[in-house]
């Protein structure tokens, strides 16, 4: 087996960085959080946040999102078993 021509992925600092800017202006609510998934199919998470605040809304943002989604796959999946 050859080996891999390129390295372990990363996003940049730089990138982050930029990302971070582009969330918002000055003395702003800024912030993200981002998840993806490493090559060997490891979750990646990173947060940048100006205030707690800020990550507390996007953690909160972020629970509703997924307990809407498993929410509704639970109903796709049981709308499969009764067809």
């Amino acid at each position: 087996m050859s080996e891999p021509k390129f390295g372990k992925f990363k996003i940049s600092d730089k990138i982050l960085e930029k990302l971070y800017e582009l969330t918002g202006k000055t003395e702003a609510y800024k912030g993200f959080i981002i998840a993806y998934s490493s090559e060997a199919g490891e979750p990646v998470i990173y947060t940048k946040c100006d205030t707690r605040i800020t990550e507390y809304a996007l953690h909160r943002a972020l629970e509703t999102y997924l307990s809407d989604y498993n929410q509704d796959t639970l109903e796709i999946e049981e709308d499969q078993e009764n067809t």
